[in-house]
Protein backbone atom coordinates (compact mmCIF):
# COMPACT_ATOMS: atom_id res chain seq x y z
CA UNK A 1 0.00 0.00 0.00
CA UNK A 2 1.70 3.59 -1.20
CA UNK A 3 2.42 6.04 1.76
CA UNK A 4 1.36 8.68 -0.21
CA UNK A 5 -1.44 10.09 -1.11
CA UNK A 6 -1.62 12.41 -5.05
CA UNK A 7 -3.28 14.97 -5.17
CA UNK A 8 -2.92 16.57 -8.96
CA UNK A 9 0.42 17.93 -8.73
CA UNK A 10 0.45 17.70 -5.08
CA UNK A 11 2.21 14.29 -3.26
CA UNK A 12 1.51 14.29 0.71
CA UNK A 13 3.31 11.84 2.53
CA UNK A 14 1.03 9.41 5.03
CA UNK A 15 3.74 9.60 7.83
CA UNK A 16 4.20 13.39 7.39
CA UNK A 17 0.85 14.10 7.59
CA UNK A 18 0.02 12.14 10.72
CA UNK A 19 2.49 13.62 12.30
CA UNK A 20 1.84 17.15 11.38
CA UNK A 21 -1.79 16.44 12.52
CA UNK A 22 -0.65 15.69 15.55
CA UNK A 23 1.83 18.84 16.00
CA UNK A 24 -1.40 20.93 15.29
CA UNK A 25 -3.48 19.76 17.53
CA UNK A 26 -1.12 20.51 20.81
CA UNK A 27 -0.97 23.67 19.30
CA UNK A 28 -4.31 24.68 18.53
CA UNK A 29 -5.00 23.67 22.46
CA UNK A 30 -1.71 25.83 23.68
CA UNK A 31 -3.52 28.45 21.00
CA UNK A 32 -7.08 28.27 23.11
CA UNK A 33 -5.34 28.50 27.02
CA UNK A 34 -3.15 31.39 25.47
CA UNK A 35 -6.22 33.26 24.53
CA UNK A 36 -7.99 32.63 27.81
CA UNK A 37 -5.19 33.78 29.71
CA UNK A 38 -3.89 36.44 27.46
CA UNK A 39 -8.03 38.06 27.44
CA UNK A 40 -8.45 37.09 31.48
CA UNK A 41 -5.29 39.90 31.31
CA UNK A 42 -5.87 42.73 29.23
CA UNK A 43 -9.67 42.97 29.74
CA UNK A 44 -9.49 43.19 33.06
CA UNK A 45 -10.62 46.44 34.26
CA UNK A 46 -11.72 48.36 37.48
CA UNK A 47 -13.63 45.92 39.61
CA UNK A 48 -17.06 47.46 40.97
CA UNK A 49 -17.29 48.69 44.58
CA UNK A 50 -19.02 45.68 45.95
CA UNK A 51 -23.05 45.54 47.08
CA UNK A 52 -24.12 44.48 50.47
CA UNK A 53 -27.07 44.07 51.97
CA UNK A 54 -25.62 46.31 54.91
CA UNK A 55 -23.19 48.83 54.89
CA UNK A 56 -20.83 48.28 57.85
CA UNK A 57 -19.57 51.09 59.77
CA UNK A 58 -16.76 48.82 61.37
CA UNK A 59 -13.49 48.36 60.18
CA UNK A 60 -13.25 44.37 60.87
CA UNK A 61 -17.04 43.84 59.23
CA UNK A 62 -17.21 40.77 57.48
CA UNK A 63 -18.21 42.57 54.40
CA UNK A 64 -14.62 44.30 53.94
CA UNK A 65 -13.30 40.46 53.58
CA UNK A 66 -14.31 40.31 50.10
CA UNK A 67 -14.22 43.78 48.62
CA UNK A 68 -11.36 44.93 46.01
CA UNK A 69 -8.64 46.90 47.18
CA UNK A 70 -6.76 50.00 45.51
CA UNK A 71 -3.05 50.49 47.10
CA UNK A 72 -2.55 54.65 46.52
CA UNK A 73 0.74 55.84 47.38
CA UNK A 74 1.38 58.86 49.54
CA UNK A 75 3.84 61.76 50.04
CA UNK A 76 4.27 64.87 51.82
CA UNK A 77 2.25 67.46 51.00
CA UNK A 78 4.69 70.04 49.54
CA UNK A 79 2.15 72.62 47.53
CA UNK A 80 1.38 75.18 50.70
CA UNK A 81 3.38 75.80 53.68
CA UNK A 82 3.25 74.67 56.18
CA UNK A 83 5.49 71.67 54.19
CA UNK A 84 5.71 68.41 55.53
CA UNK A 85 4.36 64.85 56.27
CA UNK A 86 5.03 61.78 54.19
CA UNK A 87 6.13 59.12 56.85
CA UNK A 88 2.74 56.98 55.58
CA UNK A 89 4.25 55.45 52.64
CA UNK A 90 0.95 54.15 51.37
CA UNK A 91 -2.93 53.37 51.65
CA UNK A 92 -5.45 50.61 51.02
CA UNK A 93 -8.73 51.55 50.01
CA UNK A 94 -11.82 49.96 49.57
CA UNK A 95 -15.24 50.74 49.61
CA UNK A 96 -19.30 49.41 49.69
CA UNK A 97 -22.68 50.62 49.10
CA UNK A 98 -26.08 49.71 49.00
CA UNK A 99 -29.01 51.58 48.10
CA UNK A 100 -28.88 54.06 50.78
CA UNK A 101 -25.37 54.04 52.38
CA UNK A 102 -21.79 54.20 50.85
CA UNK A 103 -18.63 53.43 52.74
CA UNK A 104 -14.76 53.97 52.74
CA UNK A 105 -12.35 51.45 54.47
CA UNK A 106 -8.81 53.21 54.51
CA UNK A 107 -5.86 51.21 56.32
CA UNK A 108 -2.53 51.91 56.80
CA UNK A 109 1.18 51.19 58.77
CA UNK A 110 1.89 53.02 61.71
CA UNK A 111 4.10 51.83 64.43
CA UNK A 112 3.13 54.43 66.59
CA UNK A 113 -0.86 54.76 68.73
CA UNK A 114 -0.90 58.20 69.07
CA UNK A 115 -4.47 59.13 70.74
CA UNK A 116 -2.96 61.65 73.10
CA UNK A 117 -3.09 65.27 72.88
CA UNK A 118 -2.93 66.33 76.78
CA UNK A 119 0.52 68.21 76.37
CA UNK A 120 2.90 69.97 74.24
CA UNK A 121 4.13 68.47 70.83
CA UNK A 122 1.87 65.96 71.21
CA UNK A 123 -0.57 65.20 67.99
CA UNK A 124 -3.29 63.14 67.19
CA UNK A 125 -2.96 60.37 64.11
CA UNK A 126 -5.56 60.88 61.51
CA UNK A 127 -7.35 60.09 58.56
CA UNK A 128 -9.27 61.74 55.87
CA UNK A 129 -10.79 61.85 52.19
CA UNK A 130 -11.74 64.52 50.21
CA UNK A 131 -14.69 64.27 47.57
CA UNK A 132 -15.57 65.63 44.80
CA UNK A 133 -18.66 65.14 42.03
CA UNK A 134 -18.85 65.78 38.40
CA UNK A 135 -15.30 67.75 37.68
CA UNK A 136 -12.30 66.47 38.67
CA UNK A 137 -10.85 69.28 41.78
CA UNK A 138 -7.81 70.99 41.98
CA UNK A 139 -5.66 68.58 44.58
CA UNK A 140 -5.02 71.86 46.84
CA UNK A 141 -8.59 70.93 48.82
CA UNK A 142 -10.15 72.30 45.96
CA UNK A 143 -10.47 76.04 44.54
CA UNK A 144 -12.88 79.37 44.41
CA UNK A 145 -15.49 77.48 42.07
CA UNK A 146 -14.48 74.15 42.89
CA UNK A 147 -15.05 73.00 46.42
CA UNK A 148 -14.47 69.63 47.67
CA UNK A 149 -16.23 67.72 50.89
CA UNK A 150 -13.67 66.68 53.17
CA UNK A 151 -14.18 63.51 56.20
CA UNK A 152 -12.26 63.53 58.69
CA UNK A 153 -11.26 60.98 62.00
CA UNK A 154 -9.12 61.38 64.44
CA UNK A 155 -7.52 58.83 66.82
CA UNK A 156 -7.29 61.43 69.77
CA UNK A 157 -11.75 61.81 69.32
CA UNK A 158 -11.90 57.79 69.55
CA UNK A 159 -9.56 57.15 72.07
CA UNK A 160 -8.28 59.71 74.42
CA UNK A 161 -8.84 58.45 78.21
CA UNK A 162 -7.77 62.32 79.12
CA UNK A 163 -8.91 66.07 78.52
CA UNK A 164 -7.29 67.11 75.70
CA UNK A 165 -6.51 70.71 77.27
CA UNK A 166 -4.64 68.27 80.42
CA UNK A 167 -1.90 69.87 82.64
CA UNK A 168 -1.39 72.99 79.94
CA UNK A 169 -4.73 75.00 81.28
CA UNK A 170 -4.10 74.35 84.87
CA UNK A 171 -4.49 77.94 85.70
CA UNK A 172 -6.90 78.93 88.75
CA UNK A 173 -9.24 80.52 86.13
CA UNK A 174 -12.66 79.28 85.01
CA UNK A 175 -12.31 77.02 81.53
CA UNK A 176 -14.61 79.64 79.85
CA UNK A 177 -11.03 81.93 79.87
CA UNK A 178 -8.71 79.52 79.78
CA UNK A 179 -9.84 77.02 77.36
CA UNK A 180 -12.22 79.57 75.29
CA UNK A 181 -12.36 76.86 72.36
CA UNK A 182 -14.98 74.80 74.12
CA UNK A 183 -16.40 78.04 75.31
CA UNK A 184 -17.45 78.94 71.95
CA UNK A 185 -17.84 75.12 70.72
CA UNK A 186 -15.25 75.11 68.86
CA UNK A 187 -16.03 71.72 67.00
CA UNK A 188 -12.15 70.68 67.23
CA UNK A 189 -12.16 71.61 71.21
CA UNK A 190 -14.47 69.48 72.71
CA UNK A 191 -13.60 67.74 76.21
CA UNK A 192 -15.25 64.38 74.67
CA UNK A 193 -16.98 62.81 71.15
CA UNK A 194 -19.39 60.61 70.97
CA UNK A 195 -19.29 61.27 66.50
CA UNK A 196 -15.08 60.41 65.19
CA UNK A 197 -16.11 61.68 61.94
CA UNK A 198 -16.68 65.40 61.08
CA UNK A 199 -17.70 67.15 58.02
CA UNK A 200 -15.87 69.72 56.38
CA UNK A 201 -15.97 72.04 53.23
CA UNK A 202 -12.85 73.16 51.20
CA UNK A 203 -12.03 75.97 48.60
CA UNK A 204 -8.39 75.70 48.93
CA UNK A 205 -5.37 76.26 51.27
CA UNK A 206 -6.60 77.71 54.27
CA UNK A 207 -10.37 77.76 53.54
CA UNK A 208 -11.51 74.43 56.01
CA UNK A 209 -14.43 74.91 56.96
CA UNK A 210 -16.81 72.99 59.48
CA UNK A 211 -20.10 72.40 58.26
CA UNK A 212 -23.22 73.07 59.30
CA UNK A 213 -24.76 69.38 59.04
CA UNK A 214 -22.81 66.56 59.91
CA UNK A 215 -24.09 63.31 58.22
CA UNK A 216 -20.36 61.47 58.13
CA UNK A 217 -19.80 58.49 60.63
CA UNK A 218 -16.05 57.38 61.04
CA UNK A 219 -14.82 54.77 63.58
CA UNK A 220 -11.25 53.53 63.98
CA UNK A 221 -9.38 50.42 65.29
CA UNK A 222 -5.90 49.69 65.61
CA UNK A 223 -4.52 46.92 63.76
CA UNK A 224 -1.49 44.85 64.22
CA UNK A 225 0.34 47.12 62.09
CA UNK A 226 -1.10 50.63 62.10
CA UNK A 227 -4.75 51.89 62.13
CA UNK A 228 -8.05 50.71 60.38
CA UNK A 229 -10.78 53.64 59.50
CA UNK A 230 -14.11 53.27 58.06
CA UNK A 231 -15.90 56.46 56.88
CA UNK A 232 -19.78 56.12 56.71
CA UNK A 233 -22.20 57.85 55.30
CA UNK A 234 -25.83 58.22 53.96
CA UNK A 235 -26.43 58.43 50.20
CA UNK A 236 -28.84 62.10 50.56
CA UNK A 237 -26.94 64.65 51.90
CA UNK A 238 -28.40 68.25 52.49
CA UNK A 239 -25.64 70.04 52.88
CA UNK A 240 -24.22 73.07 50.64
CA UNK A 241 -21.44 70.96 49.41
CA UNK A 242 -21.50 67.16 50.49
CA UNK A 243 -21.00 64.81 48.10
CA UNK A 244 -23.79 63.88 45.88
CA UNK A 245 -24.26 60.04 45.52
CA UNK A 246 -27.49 60.38 43.51
CA UNK A 247 -26.29 61.55 40.58
CA UNK A 248 -25.01 59.86 37.94
CA UNK A 249 -21.68 62.12 38.13
CA UNK A 250 -18.63 60.57 38.38
CA UNK A 251 -16.98 61.31 41.38
CA UNK A 252 -13.59 62.25 42.65
CA UNK A 253 -11.73 61.15 45.90
CA UNK A 254 -8.42 61.37 47.45
CA UNK A 255 -6.89 60.46 50.49
CA UNK A 256 -4.39 61.85 53.13
CA UNK A 257 -2.85 60.44 56.65
CA UNK A 258 -1.22 62.18 59.86
CA UNK A 259 1.06 60.45 61.64
CA UNK A 260 0.80 62.52 65.64
CA UNK A 261 4.15 60.77 66.28
CA UNK A 262 6.32 62.50 63.33
CA UNK A 263 4.88 65.76 64.45
CA UNK A 264 2.34 65.91 61.63
CA UNK A 265 -0.62 68.47 61.57
CA UNK A 266 -2.85 70.62 59.52
CA UNK A 267 -1.11 70.97 56.65
CA UNK A 268 1.87 68.23 57.56
CA UNK A 269 0.41 65.39 56.36
CA UNK A 270 0.90 62.26 53.76
CA UNK A 271 -1.25 62.13 51.01
CA UNK A 272 -1.93 60.74 47.58
CA UNK A 273 -1.36 63.10 44.73
CA UNK A 274 -3.78 60.43 42.65
CA UNK A 275 -7.56 60.64 42.60
CA UNK A 276 -9.67 57.20 42.59
CA UNK A 277 -13.31 57.81 40.60
CA UNK A 278 -16.26 56.09 41.97
CA UNK A 279 -19.11 56.32 39.14
CA UNK A 280 -21.99 56.58 40.73
CA UNK A 281 -23.89 54.68 38.14
CA UNK A 282 -22.37 51.67 38.48
CA UNK A 283 -20.26 51.78 41.35
CA UNK A 284 -16.45 51.31 39.53
CA UNK A 285 -13.79 52.69 41.79
CA UNK A 286 -10.57 53.38 39.85
CA UNK A 287 -7.95 54.97 39.24
CA UNK A 288 -8.76 58.50 37.82
CA UNK A 289 -6.95 59.28 34.09
CA UNK A 290 -4.01 62.39 34.43
CA UNK A 291 -5.29 65.31 32.41
CA UNK A 292 -4.13 68.66 32.28
CA UNK A 293 -6.07 71.89 32.79
CA UNK A 294 -7.07 71.97 29.13
CA UNK A 295 -8.46 68.38 29.61
CA UNK A 296 -5.65 66.71 27.51
CA UNK A 297 -3.85 64.19 28.44
CA UNK A 298 -0.47 64.77 29.45
CA UNK A 299 2.50 64.71 27.41
CA UNK A 300 5.09 63.71 30.15
CA UNK A 301 3.41 60.56 31.16
CA UNK A 302 -0.42 60.37 29.96
CA UNK A 303 0.26 59.84 26.65
CA UNK A 304 2.50 57.42 27.64
CA UNK A 305 -0.72 55.55 29.84
CA UNK A 306 -3.05 55.92 27.31
CA UNK A 307 -0.42 54.43 24.10
CA UNK A 308 -0.54 51.35 26.59
CA UNK A 309 -3.71 51.60 27.06
CA UNK A 310 -4.54 51.91 23.51
CA UNK A 311 -2.12 48.75 22.72
CA UNK A 312 -3.58 46.57 25.12
CA UNK A 313 -7.10 47.27 24.21
CA UNK A 314 -5.49 46.04 20.28
CA UNK A 315 -4.25 43.24 21.66
CA UNK A 316 -7.21 42.21 23.81
CA UNK A 317 -9.36 42.87 20.41
CA UNK A 318 -6.95 40.64 18.43
CA UNK A 319 -7.22 37.99 21.38
CA UNK A 320 -10.68 37.89 21.35
CA UNK A 321 -11.01 37.11 17.41
CA UNK A 322 -10.92 33.83 18.17
CA UNK A 323 -12.05 31.89 15.03
CA UNK A 324 -9.20 33.87 12.72
CA UNK A 325 -6.20 33.49 15.36
CA UNK A 326 -7.34 29.89 15.60
CA UNK A 327 -7.57 28.98 12.44
CA UNK A 328 -4.17 30.43 11.57
CA UNK A 329 -2.11 28.93 13.98
CA UNK A 330 -3.72 25.42 13.04
CA UNK A 331 -2.35 25.57 9.71
CA UNK A 332 0.58 27.32 10.58
CA UNK A 333 1.47 24.59 12.11
CA UNK A 334 0.19 21.81 10.24
CA UNK A 335 2.55 23.02 7.16
CA UNK A 336 5.56 23.64 9.28
CA UNK A 337 4.98 20.47 10.94
CA UNK A 338 4.61 18.85 7.93
CA UNK A 339 7.03 20.15 5.98
CA UNK A 340 9.87 19.01 8.48
CA UNK A 341 8.66 15.70 8.97
CA UNK A 342 8.53 14.61 4.88
CA UNK A 343 10.70 12.59 3.97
Amino acid sequence: MSDRTEIGPISIEHDAARGATKLAAVVLCLVLVVQVAVVAVLTIGPQPMDSVDSVPAEPDADAWDDADTETLSLDAQQMATPYGGGSIDEVDVQAVTNDTHVAFRLEWEDPTEDTEINEPNAYSDAAAVMLRSGSEPPIVMGANGDPVNIWYWRSSWQFSESDPGGDMYAYPHPDDRTKPGQAAGNPLSQSSYTRYGQNYYATGYGSLTHAETQPVSANGERTDDGWAVVFQREHDASGEYDAEFEDSEQMYLTYAVWNGSADEANGQKSLSYQYLTLDTDDGTLSAADDESDDGDTDASDGGAVASVTETAGWLASSATNWPAVTLLATVAAWLVSYWRLRK
